[in-house]
């Protein structure tokens, strides 16, 4: 027990050295939300979200604590992605000529190519252990991450093409309401875990584009800032403990709160602070391939190695996903370079 601890406690200890590495207080906010800002804070995010889908069979209680925050991670990477969205359609008259081909090819190459480690992760299951046949389906088989994705997309395309006739403001008002609507709707008639909490960073990463000068003034770090957000999430956190079984309330509104409480923290934390170095950096890229492959790997880890104890799992599946990742990325890259525009 004290072994899986110790080998779990390497993948935290070993992110925030990738991180932490290099970084400097710059004094001012320049580097907030800039391209290495998000790579990094993609490249941590990552790691966290396949902390929270070990199987239960091999989890402990320090990989299921860190894993706790992967729903804050989540939402970040749909508030870095309506961010980078509004950001280059404000920039470019030219971003919606081109958005499905860009979009499209940026989404679904890396999917299709998961897809297909998926089928020969089944096949070497299958001539190693026997059974585990792919189907034709698991080729074209989405990701639920890509699909709320794909469905912003389509939205942010119908409201940004009409901008024009109603107002940039009304523009955004629009993609808020639409994401919001879909969250409730999905909440309330659906599949209450399917994204609906988190994809409320589409609306974060709308508003922070709409007010990133107020947003830099209220996440300027000084101490006070930092002891009233910290008080208020573990505040929120505890509630949340005490009533996450109370419908709606509870459920819904105080975790979306909460996960919003921990963000601003973070961002008064890191807002004056320059990140990157080549580790970060490498996460950072291959981020969307990390949370994409990492079923596969644990998949195929469990199925060969059903024994393996709770922190060799964990450690292995970390390594083993970033490996793969690497390589699908790598392909990927070039493919989607080819596609687009």
């Amino acid at each position: 027990m004290v072994m899986d601890y110790l080998l779990t406690l390497i993948v935290p200890v070993a992110l925030a050295i990738c991180v932490l590495y290099g970084n400097k207080n710059l004094g001012n906010q320049d580097a907030f939300m800039n391209k290495e800002f998000t790579r990094a804070l993609k490249g941590a995010c990552c790691i966290i979200v396949i902390l929270v889908h070990i199987p239960l069979a091999y989890a402990n209680k320090l990989q299921d604590g860190i894993g706790s925050f992967a729903y804050v991670c989540v939402t970040l990477f749909f508030i870095m992605s309506a961010y980078g969205m509004n950001i280059s359609a404000s920039r470019s008259p030219a971003y919606l000529r081109h958005f499905w081909r860009n979009r499209l090819s940026a989404l679904l190459i890396p999917q299709l190519l998961v897809n297909l480690s998926v089928v020969v992760g089944f096949v070497l299951i299958n001539v190693i252990n026997g059974g585990g046949k792919p189907s034709f389906l698991t080729l074209v088989h989405i990701n639920g991450y890509v699909l709320v994705l794909l469905q912003y997309c389509l939205w942010f395309y119908l409201v940004t093409l009409g901008r024009y006739f109603y107002g940039e403001r009304t523009a955004q008002l629009m993609l808020i309401i639409g994401v919001a609507v879909s969250s409730l709707v999905m909440y309330f008639c659906f599949d209450a875990n399917d994204w609906c909490y988190e994809r409320w960073g589409l609306v974060w990463g709308v508003l922070l584009f709409l007010y990133m000068p107020k947003v830099k003034r209220l996440v300027k770090p000084n101490v006070q800032k930092i002891v009233v957000f910290g008080l208020l999430g573990f505040m929120l956190g505890a509630a949340y403990l005490k009533f996450k079984p109370v419908f709606f309330y509870g459920e819904y509104l105080l975790k979306i709160v909460l996960g919003m409480t921990i963000i601003l923290l973070l961002f008064t934390l890191s807002s004056q602070r320059k990140f990157g170095n080549k580790a970060i950096n490498f996460l950072g890229d291959i981020s969307y391939e990390v949370y994409l492959s990492h079923h596969v790997v644990m998949t195929v880890l469990s199925s060969l190695f059903p024994l393996l104890p709770s922190g060799c799992f964990i450690l292995i599946t970390v390594l083993g996903t970033i490996m793969l990742s690497a390589i699908l990325h790598h392909v990927g890259s070039f493919l989607v370079k080819r596609c687009r525009i």
